[in-house]
């Protein structure tokens, strides 16, 4: 062998290692954030001790190895009381009369997963294509009295649902339309290089006031066409995104290439412009640190309400502090820890009004965009950005 095709022959291997060692990555849509709470909620909620999820997933790129990833904590990276046993099977291709059980680390079907626990599940065999529809069926059993966390709502448009019985191998839902518990994300090696981003803010970066109300314009820019995690929490500000209140959900960021950021419209009930600022570049740090591309999006107007487009504060006023966070953002302050910047507050504004809201695009308060409102930021989010 000459050496030309030696370093030809090395070259090749190199290559197919590479492929073979792709890290394992969000292959797919709908990994959230378990952010709506325990069940049960109230004291005279029924008591269950099992309960079948059924939720709705597409892959997002060609990928083998797929498998998934569950945990035990909620809201603001709260410890559950209790452990509790996920259970899972993926119905794929949608409509097979037989499911692809998920094992455990351990090769055990049942995943014990303590509070505040993260549970990686073995691949299941599964090739998925790009494009495809998937159902995941997640059982979670807790001990009697216990609680479970929950986060997506079961919607029936999508076939979704719930059962508070077994039904991960066989049997169907008879219950829709409540939040459920379910992957926190949905992994795999992609065939390619791809890339995933995670969503990290409020409740517009979690979809509210959406139709569905948990898409959101993040989801509705990517499509099928860039797998994602969701870990946004109502209510949540940027500096509060630090610390214990961020330690679960940040164990989701290695699944990830790419961050998009939507804070501020709660920073600025009680900040000012220079601690906003401080606090958003400990997060780009913090993000950077495991490795991501960081995008942010500009910080949309907040009025009393709907009807009374009053700046709910000074802060959100004409040339206040969100504006003039706005600026700063859009001047790239640290192009070292900000790949760049989507002005997705500027179609939200009133042109002739900018520190109040367009009214085609609000949803039912002064806080929220509605469907037309994430569309139009949906529009300002170049996926371009995200190649590899």
């Amino acid at each position: 062998m000459s050496d030309k095709e030696l370093r030809s022959y090395i070259l090749r291997i190199a290559g197919h290692q590479q492929q073979q060692q792709q890290k394992l990555q969000a292959v797919a849509t709908r990994g959230s954030h378990l952010g709506a709470g325990l069940y049960p909620t109230k004291p005279d909620d029924p008591a269950v001790t099992i309960q079948t999820s059924k939720t709705y997933h597409e892959f997002a790129c060609d990928c083998t190895d797929v498998a998934v990833v569950y945990g035990n904590y909620f809201d603001f990276d709260q410890l559950t009381p209790n452990k509790i046993t996920d259970k899972a099977a993926i119905e794929y291709p949608m409509g097979s009369t037989t499911r692809t059980e998920v094992f455990g680390p351990n090769g055990s079907r049942e995943m014990v997963i303590e509070p505040g626990g993260l549970v990686e599940s073995i691949g299941t065999g599964i090739r998925g294509k790009k494009g495809d529809g998937f159902y995941v069926y997640t059982g979670v059993s807790v001990p009697e009295g216990g609680k479970f966390p929950r986060g997506q709502v079961a919607y029936s448009s999508r076939g979704e649902g719930l059962k508070n019985a077994d039904i991960v191998d066989s049997g169907t839902t008879d219950t829709h339309g409540q939040f459920v518990h379910h992957p926190v994300a949905i992994i795999g090696r992609p065939k390619e290089p791809t890339p995933a981003v995670l969503f990290v803010g409020d409740s517009i970066a979690g979809g509210a006031q959406d139709n569905p109300q948990d898409r959101g314009f993040l989801a509705l820019a990517l499509g099928k066409e860039i797998p994602w995690i969701r870990i946004a929490k109502g209510n949540e500000s940027v500096y509060g995104f630090s610390g214990t209140a961020c330690r679960f959900r940040m164990r989701l960021a290695k699944y990830c290439t790419h961050s998009v950021i939507h804070y501020g419209t709660n920073d600025f009930l009680n900040k000012n412009l220079a601690q906003f600022q401080t606090d958003l570049i400990a997060l780009l740090q913090l993000l950077s640190d495991y490795g991501l591309k960081n995008y942010v999006c500009t910080i949309p107007p907040r009025t009393v309400s709907k009807t009374d487009m009053s700046p709910v504060n000074p802060a959100f006023a004409m040339n206040g502090d969100v504006m003039k966070a706005n600026e700063w953002l859009l001047s790239n302050p640290r192009p070292d820890l900000i790949a760049g910047v989507f002005d997705t507050a500027k179609v939200l504004r009133n042109p002739d009004k900018p520190a109040e809201w367009d009214p085609a695009v609000l949803g039912s308060d002064g806080i929220h965009p509605g469907a037309v409102g994430h569309a139009r930021m949906a529009a300002q989010i170049d996926l371009s950005k995200f190649k590899m």
